[in-house]
């Protein structure tokens, strides 16, 4: 007499699959440390202490409307945010080739686990510093949760366009990656992390409008904090730039999904 062997849903593999290599991810980045997950906060603090001691008594008087480490911490945490993601994606495969063997694992699963993992990580960290904030009295807003959730997932949802695109070109040139840490320097110069747009001359705004970043980190500092003044940013910008390169950088890594698999 036949036995059926129950077969779980394509859903069903892809969760499990997506679960177990979640799982994998944050023991290899959290099991070698004593503070474990506690480390994402240590790393952007600081990187706030010390900033904010160099510019805190310059820059911070032109953002008088929020606390300058507030400031600071916003705009790392977003920023931290994109680079996290294109960091990981390059080296998504090649660091998890041995699980390939498996016919369930994808190349795609791989790029996807690290992409929510790093979601998962900024998340932790922006909503535990702004818990921290109100309970030391910062007075920050939550009238518009809504706009600050969609700031986060477009800053993220465009790191992983980019990163689908790194991934495919790393895995083929290895020149990418010191390409990509070259590049990568200047954003927190040109992403207004440390300075507030509306502090800079127009000629040098409309510049700056063109990174999608910036559209980003100042409205969820106007979010969390109402009397913080920006001008000329939407999310409609930087939404159109995720929608493009994940159009972009989700039909290369398809084309060549089965190369990658063996690379």
């Amino acid at each position: 007499m036949p036995v059926d062997i129950p077969t779980n849903s394509a859903w069903t593999n892809q969760r499990l699959v997506l679960s177990a290599l979640l799982h994998r991810e944050a023991v290899t980045r959290f099991g070698k440390y004593k503070l474990g997950v506690l480390w994402l906060l240590v790393e952007p603090l600081t990187s706030v202490i010390v900033l904010g001691l160099v510019l805190g008594p310059i820059v911070g008087r032109t953002a008088p409307d929020m606390p300058y480490a507030f400031f600071l911490l916003n705009g790392m945490i977003l920023l931290g945010n994109i680079t996290g993601v294109m960091t990981s994606a390059m080296g998504a495969i090649k660091a998890n080739s041995g699980l390939l063997v498996f016919p369930k694992v994808q190349p795609f699963d791989l790029l996807l686990s690290r992409f929510v993992f790093e979601l998962f990580s900024g998340a932790f960290s922006f909503v535990t510093f702004c818990v921290i904030g109100m309970w030391a009295g910062v007075s920050l807003s939550l009238g518009s949760l809504h706009v600050l959730l969609a700031c986060f997932l477009i800053t993220w949802l465009i790191g992983c366009g980019i990163g689908t695109i790194l991934a495919v070109a790393s895995a083929y040139y290895q020149s990418v990656e010191k390409a990509y840490a070259f590049v990568r320097r200047p954003l927190i110069f040109v992403s207004c992390v440390l300075y507030p747009l509306h502090g800079l001359p127009e000629s040098a705004q409309r510049v700056l409008l063109m990174n999608p970043l910036v559209h980003t980190i100042e409205l969820s500092r106007k979010c969390l904090f109402p009397l913080y003044h920006v001008s000329g940013v939407n999310l409609l910008y930087p939404a159109a730039w995720a929608i493009v390169l994940l159009g972009i950088g989700v039909p290369i890594f398809h084309h060549y999904r089965h190369d990658l698999n063996h690379r």
